[in-house]
């Protein structure tokens, strides 16, 4: 237990528990477990994999229109007769045109690798809540990517979502292995685990 007491000449005088300097000391040499490490890889590896998605949503958006197009009937209609071009720039604002696919992608990218990039630090360093947050957030991640499958969109697409949503499947079962969470709670803090004065 630290105490802080008042000294006149010297301001504040830090006394520290022995028991509490080696609990500290304990912490600061436990070895990061490769379980950790793995999930930490998996984290960079994602967020990469997912650069490469919104690259090829990029160079292939006017497949990902099309697709869109196919679904919806009036789309359809002025694609069959007019062309892409009248679905993403059309002529008048009472027609149909077609949603806006990269700025969406490139925008959520650029959060959820930032927010993904700041959380891993804090995993790495055995915060629980990051653990608990990078979870919601990736699973939230992967379902919408099933929904965003499930509306049709060009096959590569379809093909690289589908890998990282595995990506990601493989990230959840590897951040809450034991080794991990031994790591995040190791017996030593566990409540009650020394007497306290």
């Amino acid at each position: 237990m630290t105490m802080t007491t008042p000294d006149e000449n010297e301001g504040v005088v830090v006394r520290e528990d022995p028991e509490d300097a080696i609990e500290v000391a304990a912490l600061a040499a436990e070895p990061v477990p490769r379980e950790m490490t793995w999930a930490v890889r998996l984290i960079i590896g994602l967020i990469a994999f997912s650069a490469v998605v919104v690259l090829v949503m990029v160079l292939r958006s006017d497949d990902l229109v099309r697709a869109w197009a196919e679904g919806n009937p009036s789309a359809k209609r002025i694609l069959e007769t007019e062309g892409l071009d009248a679905l993403i720039n059309p002529p008048t604002e009472n027609r149909v045109s077609a949603p806006a696919f990269v700025a969406p992608a490139i925008t959520l990218f650029g959060v959820m690798a930032s927010m993904l990039g700041v959380l891993t630090v804090f995993l790495r360093n055995g915060f629980e809540w990051a653990r608990i947050v990078i979870t919601f957030l990736v699973f939230i991640a992967a379902v919408a990517s099933v929904g965003g499958i499930l509306t049709g969109p060009p096959v590569i697409i379809s093909v690289l979502t589908t890998i990282a949503i595995v990506l990601v499947a493989a990230l959840l079962v590897v951040m809450w292995l034991p080794a991990n969470t031994r790591y995040i709670h190791p017996p030593h803090r566990i409540r009650g685990s020394h007497s306290e004065a």
